[in-house]
């Protein structure tokens, strides 16, 4: 049984009072104020009876008591942080913060306690305890009056008679949407050892908002510094402390930030300031000063600072740094460098900040001129660091097909215009120089070199996300993706949710597209999609406390006819948690598909759905790019083609990946004279001919035939890109199946579902 309390609640009428009277107490003596039951903040997730708000003047945190937070995780942590702003409390933008035992592993928990340890005018205390096996964590959240951060404390307790090694435990800040900064000198690491940080926060940031993350024990990063983690062990009986400060501010700006790392950690610093202008003198407003700080190894983004009415002004820890300004679609300034020392002010102007130019880009087919979406990347040139400047990657409009149009910085770019890349057709490239308030239309013309539809072979990304919980996509994005990456059906699986599935529908339609909805169903110890879902139904059970058996019974309850496993190996995959014994209800292979992933190995699941076909379990590959924000990770990068006979429905596509008749790649195209996922009958001993046709843009490399298993024979080639007949032949004495590996020159793979083969002697 999972126990959940709540000590010395407020009743409802002092909480509503309290909640009435805080506007008017903001704004003469900032105060903190608590509220049980669904929480105000607006889009909010805690809404059970006895959840907890906490506010101050600067910003509102709720605590999951009654209500389920993502991913399975244990009741107890922050779901939802929000800003205030002129006393209004302005939307959810949060959808963890929490500390992690043993990173994102399966948390075995029986009980979680949430009381308010303290609460006055001026300060609030929220204590949570729970168990994870044999550790007892006690965390406390400090919220005060007037301050812009909340302090977190854990304890971390082994009360069982085993020491615990190799464990990476810390807290974890997953904001809900805008974009990630992470830690000056480890920016755009995504998972590691921490060496070269320069500072020991993480931010994350969108144009009015900033979260930051000060957390100095750690020692490596996870999820692009979204979870900050040390390496330790803890002996039987020890215990450990970990402390953190979680920021919440009003503006996309890092400084802020900066300035509480210097009060924070004690350090010296200086202040730099100055005046920000067009070259003919006039102020620019909304304009940004960026701060790289230089080392003996180079120099990295640390933060920015807005300016005010032309001027701006900010704190830095001493030491050699390399200014610049910019605003959104400006050029750079030219940069200046300085050597800030303890005390010093120091003055510097920017006067050149150039405004933007227009820029039209349509993609269209080499023969037949039609338009395409398309992917557009700048691959040199300017791409702002602030996100909400603009971003490198651009996609081309849903109605208007085949054409984007960017305010973009004055200079020299090259952009790589794609479709379909690596599968279809190769990527394009465009130089072009951009003039300061001048407009300019260019065309990318794109070859289409193969057409799998033609032969009946449809292709989806079956493993998608929009801007639900660690989403970073809005649906109209996501199918702008997806129809870039060339995809034959749009698909949506968010964690738990399938809010965003209505939204999809209706913008497929628009374009002509089909589309399956789907949610993925996502507790601590495993994730799988299932599909397709009932559009008005909503999940019935809380994931994160169910066996196995309960979450594959509630998606066929959903009206699914797939239940794919993702991800199988990773530290949450089900397959591995199988080996860890960590399923509750018990392992169980009622499941469809499984996964071949875009971000993680194959090799392991691979060899693993071999094993099941050589037990007859004819649970065939899927496969999806587990994509979460497009900007940064590939629609499509690896896909399930699906042969569907006659007209394409989702019915007669479904059908056929139940049935095996696929293929997983991600770029090398396969076609069959025998279906996969068919049956052959044979006469023992005697010869078979399995003929295949093969074809890869980026050029093949080598195919292998698997017999059970087994490789029987593996051929090279030189880098051919047009279609590519072969025959195996092959004389099986026994029962048996058959599939082929294909990789192209640059090592991507695909994978095939099995030809079974039957003896008639």
């Amino acid at each position: 049984m999972h126990a959940t309390n709540i000590c010395k609640p407020i009743s409802a009428l002092v909480a509503l009072l309290v909640v009435l009277a805080a506007p008017a107490c903001t704004r003469e003596t900032p105060q903190v104020t608590v509220d049980i039951g669904p929480t105000s903040i607006p889009a909010g997730d805690a809404l059970g009876a006895t959840d907890i708000t906490v506010r101050n003047n600067r910003f509102a945190v709720a605590f999951a008591v009654e209500t389920a937070p993502p991913w399975g995780v244990a009741r107890g942590g922050i779901v939802d942080v929000a800003v205030v702003r002129d006393g209004e409390l302005s939307a959810d933008r949060a959808s963890l913060v929490d500390f992690m035992p043993n990173d994102w592993s399966d948390w075995p928990t029986s009980y979680q306690n949430v009381t308010l340890e303290s609460q006055a005018a001026d300060e609030v205390i929220v204590r949570t305890e729970r168990d994870w096996g044999s550790v007892r964590l006690v965390t406390t959240f400090t919220i005060r009056a007037g301050d812009n951060k909340l302090h977190m404390l854990t304890e971390m307790m082994n009360d069982g008679d085993e020491p615990l090694s190799d464990l990476s435990s810390g807290y974890v800040l997953w904001p809900d949407g805008g974009f990630i900064f992470g830690i000056p000198g480890a920016r755009g690491l995504s998972e590691g050892p921490t060496t070269g940080a320069l500072a020991g926060w993480s931010a994350f940031y969108d144009e009015d908002w900033a979260f930051g993350l000060h957390a100095g024990f750690d020692d490596r990063i996870n999820d692009d510094a979204r979870d900050r983690y040390l390496l330790h062990s803890l002996g039987a009986g020890e215990t450990r402390r970990f402390e953190a400060w979680l920021q919440i501010d009003d503006r996309g700006e890092l400084a802020p930030l900066v300035a509480s790392a210097i009060e924070l950690e004690g350090l010296p610093s200086g202040r730099v300031s100055g005046t920000l202008t067009e070259s003919d003198g006039s102020p620019v407003t909304d304009a940004v000063v960026v701060a790289e700080k230089i080392t003996g190894t180079g120099s990295y983004p640390y933060a920015w600072v807005f300016g005010e009415d032309g001027n701006y002004s900010f704190q830095l820890p001493v030491g050699a740094y390399r200014l610049y300004a910019t605003a959104k679609g400006y050029a750079r300034s030219s940069a200046a460098t300085i050597e800030l020392t303890a005390g010093q002010a120091e003055s510097r102007d920017f006067s050149d900040l150039r405004p933007p130019g227009e820029l039209t880009i349509k993609v269209v087919d080499e023969e037949s001129g039609a338009p395409l979406d398309a992917r557009i990347v700048i691959e040199e040139g300017d791409a702002p660091l602030i996100g909400y400047f603009g971003k490198a990657t651009h996609f081309t409009e849903l109605k208007a097909i085949g054409e984007v149009s960017l305010t973009i910085a004055p200079g020299n770019y090259r952009f790589r215009v794609s479709r379909a890349e690596g599968f279809t057709a190769a990527p394009v490239f465009l130089d072009i120089e951009v003039a300061s308030a001048e407009s300019r239309e260019v065309t990318a013309v794109i070859d289409v070199v193969a057409e799998p539809r033609a032969r009946g072979w449809y292709g989806a990304d079956l493993h998608h996300h929009s801007d639900v919980l660690d989403g970073y996509t809005a649906p109209h994005f996501v199918l702008s993706s997806e129809l870039a990456a060339g995809v034959d059906i749009a698909f949506l699986s968010d964690h738990d949710s399938m809010i965003n599935n209505q939204k999809m529908s209706q913008l497929a339609a628009e374009r002509g597209i089909p589309f399956i909805p789907a949610t993925e169903l996502s507790p601590s110890w495993a994730h799988f999609n299932a599909y397709p879902i009932e559009a008005n139904e909503t999940i019935s059970i809380e994931v994160g406390k169910a066996t196995v058996q309960e979450i594959f019974a509630e998606a066929r309850r959903l009206g699914a006819d797939v239940v794919q496993v993702n991800h199988p190996y990773i530290d949450y995959g089900y397959f591995r948690a199988r080996e860890n014994e960590a399923v509750p209800g018990g392992f169980s292979d009622e499941f469809d598909l499984v996964e071949i992933s875009a971000t993680y190995s194959n090799e392991q699941t691979v060899t693993a759905v071999w094993n099941l076909w050589n037990e007859g379990k004819r649970r065939y590959f899927s496969a999806g790019s587990d994509a979460h924000d497009v900007w940064q990770e590939v629609s499509g990068a690896v896909r399930m083609y699906v042969h569907v006979d006659g007209e394409l429905t989702i019915g007669k596509f479904v059908e056929a990946l139940r049935n095996g008749h696929s293929y997983a790649s991600a770029g090398p195209l396969i076609f069959p004279e025998t279906m996969f996922g068919e049956e052959i009958s044979h006469a023992a001993g005697e010869p078979l001919a399995l003929g295949f046709s093969l074809q890869s843009v980026r050029g093949l490399a080598q195919v292998t035939l698997v017999q059970g298993g087994n490789p029987v024979e593996t051929i090279n080639f030189d880098g051919e890109t047009a279609l590519t007949p072969l025959i195996f032949t092959v004389r099986p004495d026994a029962d048996s199946w058959y599939s082929l590996v294909v990789v192209d020159t640059a090592g991507k793979a695909a994978y095939t579902n099995p030809v079974w083969v039957n003896m008639t002697n």
